[in-house]
């Protein structure tokens, strides 16, 4: 190889590896998909934070139904929410639970509420447990359908919610 072929190799090489970086455009770009991205995830993240607040009253209502059927096949009335064999002190989100009207041989209602600092952000919860003639149990969950209600929707039966609630998964 001649010297000038070498010379020119080299300051060939030299330049490429000048040039190596991000332009300010390229980085421009990147910043504004990471803004886009950003913004299109966060109210999603937002609700999944409400509704990981929500299991604890949806959990704490389905333990206080199935000791009630537990407590119910050893006596012949439902037990108040006091009278169950179960933990129930207030939750990070939420109260305790407390029965609704007095507990009978046929059904029993209870209500969640959510603590001071979240009534605007997650809603109240009620349930109710029955037992037929047949001996055959059923429980239903409900939840509000607007978080800054005044009062709980207590169901009164085990087949549906009433107005201003709706059903939800045990």
């Amino acid at each position: 190889m001649n010297s000038t072929f070498k010379l020119k190799l080299i300051q060939a090489l030299n330049k490429k590896n000048a040039n190596k970086g991000f332009t300010l455009i390229e980085l421009l770009v990147v910043v504004i998909m990471i803004g886009v991205l950003a913004s299109i995830s966060f109210p999603v993240l937002i609700r999944q934070v409400g509704r990981a607040r929500q299991v604890e009253a949806r959990n704490n209502l389905g333990i206080v139904n199935r000791a009630q059927q537990a407590f119910r096949l050893e006596n012949p009335t439902f037990a108040t929410v006091a009278n169950l064999p179960i933990n129930n002190t207030p939750g990070s989100y939420y109260t305790s639970v407390v029965s609704e009207g007095t507990p009978n041989a046929t059904f029993a209602a209870h209500s969640i509420a959510a603590l001071t600092n979240y009534t605007e952000d997650i809603p109240d919860y009620s349930s109710a447990v029955a037992q037929n003639t047949a001996g055959v149990f059923s429980a239903i969950i409900c939840e509000t359908n607007d978080p800054t209600a005044a009062a709980v929707v207590v169901p009164t039966s085990t087949t549906s919610c009433l107005a201003g609630s709706r059903r939800v998964g045990l």
